[in-house]
């Protein structure tokens, strides 16, 4: 066999191979194509369920008379608060005294700043009281998670993982997981029902792992592995936010106290000596500044509440 013969069939063999290799890489490209239009008509479908899930739940909220009660009912809920006749009673009452013995005493202006003064300081503590369970619940979601990913480790699969974990969470989070956990159990899907009373309480961390629990659950993969990182950087994150906390305490403090005296001073100053307002009221020139000053304080107010928000 002569020499051009032998380069004749190594280059036959060289197209032969390459030939070989694009028809393998074309298979792996046509593979890939399919299973990428798979898991977006997959993505797709899921998008409009949910837009048709949401549509019908907008239509609902639309149609429903009384949204401002439900809006008020899932405050109270964050709040951690039943709204008992009992509740109302409690909260009516010391603001009607207070208020009536205002209008005696100091007339139409005290009692206008009392009531605006206690509806402040109520809204306050209710809203304080809600930001802490909120804290709570972001709080105790890593040791959830690492509970929740033992049991799916040692063969359980997510949604027994979940509804096992449950029962071994203290409130506040567990009234958060019992409510999605009867959601589940009346035939809802697991990330469903966890978006949706992540969406009612807040707490968006948890609509991350509902997120991670339905990409589990549509298409597998090993979600535990996922789930135990997200709770490695939960506790790195909450770390990370006491430490600016305790370093940013003192500015803080000093854009909700420069915030709020002014108001403070102004309402208490209604209250308790409102002749002066009346006689600024009754002067062009009086009620000019008033309301110069109320504008100030509202801008003023709202750059020390972005100041105090940014740190």
């Amino acid at each position: 066999m002569s020499a051009l013969t032998l380069w004749i069939v190594a280059a036959a063999i060289l197209l032969l191979a390459g030939g070989i290799l694009l028809w393998q890489n074309a298979q792996l490209h046509q593979r890939q194509d399919a299973t990428s239009a798979f898991v977006d008509q997959q993505i797709r479908s899921m998008e409009q369920m949910q837009s048709a899930v949401y549509e019908e739940a907008d239509t609902q909220t639309v149609l429903q008379p009384r949204i401002e009660s439900n809006i008020w009912r899932k405050f109270l809920l964050r709040a951690g608060i039943v709204a008992t006749p009992l509740f109302y009673l409690v909260l009516i009452g010391p603001g009607v005294a207070l208020i009536t013995l205002a209008a005696v005493f100091g007339g139409v202006l005290s009692a206008i700043g009392t009531a605006f003064l206690y509806l402040t300081l109520c809204y306050f503590r209710l809203w304080l009281k809600a930001t802490r369970r909120h804290q709570k619940m972001v709080r105790q979601l890593p040791a959830f998670l690492d509970t929740m990913v033992r049991l799916t480790i040692v063969g359980n699969s997510l949604e027994s993982a979940f509804q096992s974990t449950v029962l071994t969470t203290d409130a506040p989070l567990r009234e958060l997981l019992d409510r999605s956990n009867r959601l589940v159990q009346a035939g809802m899907d697991l990330e469903h029902a966890l978006l949706q009373k992540a969406r009612v309480f807040q707490v968006k961390e948890l609509e991350l792992i509902a997120a991670v629990i339905g990409v589990a659950l549509r298409f597998g993969g090993r979600a535990d592995t996922v789930l135990e990182r997200m709770a490695a950087f939960m506790r790195d994150r909450e770390y990370a936010q006491n430490e600016l906390i305790a370093l940013s305490a003192e500015v803080r403090l000093s854009a909700w106290i420069l915030g709020l005296l002014p108001i403070g001073m102004g309402v208490f100053m209604v209250i308790f000596n409102n002749r002066m307002f009346v006689t600024m009221l009754e002067d062009p020139i009086g009620k000019d500044l008033l309301i110069f000053a109320v504008v100030l304080e509202m801008i003023g107010a709202y750059w020390l509440y972005r100041l105090a928000k940014s740190v």
